[in-house]
């Protein structure tokens, strides 16, 4: 198959006119003006550039987004314990995974690193019948056994064995400390053993950093809890990381692991502004996610476009100077940048060899010098003409299809 349009190979320059062309699940070539043949899609109007990828989001929370006015221990207690809980169904856990898997796609995301729930139903779906969609994916059960319901307690992993034929990765996810006892957080350690992805929550809120300090009285600080169980690897995604001593962000980056910001949730749960500064000046690796459902927005742009203006906020509140990244800098962010974060050397990027997981663009707005702010700003799903995934097209009329 073969695309035509202005190719985004780099956020950083406009994009130039030329085509792709895709041999099975591939991009195979790269060319300039005129294709070698007539193109299947695209035209001369038409943008091509990389699916997004979103670094932290929560597939059974797809349709808990928007209950507000609580702080992130009483939203877990009232909103998201009671909507995990109907993931003991499994015809309940499969409409929810197709739902979440068909709203990513819709917003452009075309691989996430994300959690399930602690019943083994989530990846029981997955391994009997493949998801809708073959995108690249960390997918963890999440380990608890404390601070929670008893019927999302203490559950067993499923059978770790990938889905036959799909790219999708086992992680293990320890939900946050608050949740797990020091049994079950070595139990964690010893299951990932350095070569699969750790996802967890890390100094979110306030109160949650005030009760770890009760939970566990002999540990310096919350990071520390994590690294004196081998937690903190260089396959760990640590979401949020908000309420962090130079102490902590100093060891994160000694541990070389990965830090994932969540701006919108942080915002919509009141936790706190993430300090962007701390982790640049530290030099930790950075990702981005929607987090969803505490995110409202599973859009990457928007959420994008939400990390800026948290920097700006911190810039006007302390009077002082702050990075304020760039409209290129999160656009590189939600595509390569989340990609190489999770591992994916061949994914989020236009470039021969990589995955064939693309977006064809014809949004109505300039293609001028700003396309990257006014594409991050102005963001509607609408924008997506066409959506390919492992050189697949993916039909609209079925991205809205009822389940």
């Amino acid at each position: 198959m073969i695309i035509k349009g202005k190719l985004l190979v780099d956020a950083a320059c406009a994009p130039e006119p030329g085509w792709i062309r895709m041999e099975g699940n591939r991009i195979a070539e790269l060319g300039s003006n005129i294709p070698p043949e007539k193109p299947e899609l695209g035209d001369d109007d038409c943008i091509i550039c990389p699916g997004f990828i979103d670094a932290h989001l929560h597939l059974p929370q797809i349709r808990a987004v928007g209950c507000d006015g609580l702080d992130l221990l009483q939203w877990l207690d009232r909103v998201i314990y009671p909507a995990e809980m109907q993931w003991s169904d499994v015809e309940h856990a499969r409409v929810d995974i197709i739902t979440a898997y068909r709203r990513m796609v819709r917003a452009g995301t075309l691989g996430f690193a994300g959690y399930l729930t602690s019943h083994p139903t989530g990846p029981t779906c997955l391994i009997d019948s493949p998801a809708p969609y073959d995108l690249p994916a960390h997918l963890g059960q999440i380990l608890m056994d404390r601070q929670a319901p008893d019927a999302l307690t203490s559950k067993t992993l499923a059978d770790l064995s990938p889905p036959a034929g799909s790219r999708i990765n086992w992680s293990i996810n320890p939900r946050f400390a608050v949740a797990c006892n020091d049994e079950m957080l070595a139990q964690a350690a010893n299951m990932a053993g350095g070569n699969v992805f750790i996802q967890t929550h890390l100094a979110e809120s306030k109160a949650e950093c005030e009760l770890i300090s009760k939970l566990f009285p002999d540990d310096p600080h919350y990071t520390g809890v994590y690294d004196r169980h081998g937690l903190l690897t260089g396959k760990s995604l640590l979401a949020h990381s908000i309420h962090l001593s130079d102490e902590e962000w100093e060891l994160i980056a000694r541990r070389e692991s990965i830090v994932v910001h969540c701006p919108t949730a942080n915002t919509f749960l009141s936790s706190g502004l993430f300090n962007l500064d701390s982790a640049r000046d530290h030099g930790v690796s950075l990702a981005l996610g929607s987090d969803i459902a505490a995110g409202p927005d599973i859009a990457m742009p928007r959420v994008g476009r939400a990390m800026i203006e948290v920097a700006k906020i911190r810039g006007m509140m302390q009077s002082a100077s702050v990075h304020i990244p760039s409209p290129v800098e999160v656009w590189n962010l939600i595509t390569h940048g989340n990609a190489d974060a999770l591992n994916w050397p061949d994914c989020g990027r236009l470039s021969e060899g990589s995955y064939a997981d693309l977006l064809v663009l014809k949004p109505d707005i300039p293609c001028d010098e700003f396309l990257i702010g006014r594409l991050i700003y102005t963001w509607q799903n609408r924008y997506i003409k066409h959506r390919v995934i492992g050189g697949q097209l993916i039909e609209n009329a079925e991205l809205a299809r009822a389940i």
